[in-house]
């Protein structure tokens, strides 16, 4: 989203991640912006836990998402066992969530700003539970997004993930490596997760990489792809 298209997925040790499908109804309008295919990606990833794809079916009441720094804003529309997201700020939106769309995904955000949650103060709990998924262990997140990574030509067959905060390691595919990542656990659930692109990251300094440009093309364009729920 924006920028750096991130939303953000909090910490919650040794949950295990299920493939990318809900019970819940999610769906998006036609022809959907980035950030409408961001929220439902979230939302879906959300769904994969049985309490909050119940909570998906049963809320009702719209919630908007509005960038602080550019134009990028969507709502979503909670109602008839499911929900819709849509551009923009509808004009009925119940609650609505201005936040910095480049920061979300860092370790200490800014906090948002949220108006409207006073009156709706349950809807506006449990979307906030929606944008912060449970996730697996940053091991459990990288071998889905390498699964989900190596569907296409091009990507590396076989990567090394080294975490700097303890040295843990993981190596995925088949020797010999082709490609290194190393970063904080925070800053690797962020990539595996949908939370961040793995290229801006690079950039920006907050993973470090080992291997060839043409595979770091590659794996960020899939990493895009992960983001906006692509298969």
């Amino acid at each position: 989203m924006g920028r750096h298209t991130r939303l953000e997925s909090r910490t919650a040790a040794n949950v295990a991640s299920a493939p990318m499908t809900e019970s819940a109804r999610i769906e998006v309008e036609p022809d959907p912006v980035p950030i409408v295919l961001i929220l439902a990606a979230t939302l879906r990833r959300a769904a994969r836990t049985p309490k909050l794809a119940a909570a998906i079916g049963h809320l009702h009441g719209n919630v908007a998402l509005r960038s602080t720094v550019d134009p990028q804003a969507a709502t979503m529309r909670f109602g008839n066992g499911g929900v819709t997201v849509v551009r923009g700020v509808s004009d009925d939106a119940d609650v609505v969530i201005a936040a910095d769309v480049n920061t979300m995904a860092d370790e200490k955000p800014p906090k948002p700003r949220v108006t409207g949650a006073a009156r709706h103060l349950r809807l506006a709990l449990t979307v906030g539970k929606l944008l912060e998924p449970p996730h697996g262990t940053w091991q459990q997140e990288a071998e889905r997004f390498f699964t989900f990574a190596t569907t296409r030509p091009g990507v590396p067959k076989s990567m090394r993930v080294v975490c700097t905060d303890d040295g843990s390691e993981l190596t995925l595919g088949d020797t010999p490596v082709e490609y290194e990542l190393h970063g904080s656990e925070h800053a690797l659930l962020n990539v595996f997760c949908g939370n961040s692109v793995l290229g801006q990251d690079l950039l920006d300094g907050k993973i470090f990489a080992v291997g060839k440009l043409a595979h770091l093309a590659e794996l960020t364009g899939r990493s895009l792809a992960w983001i906006l729920g692509g298969e």
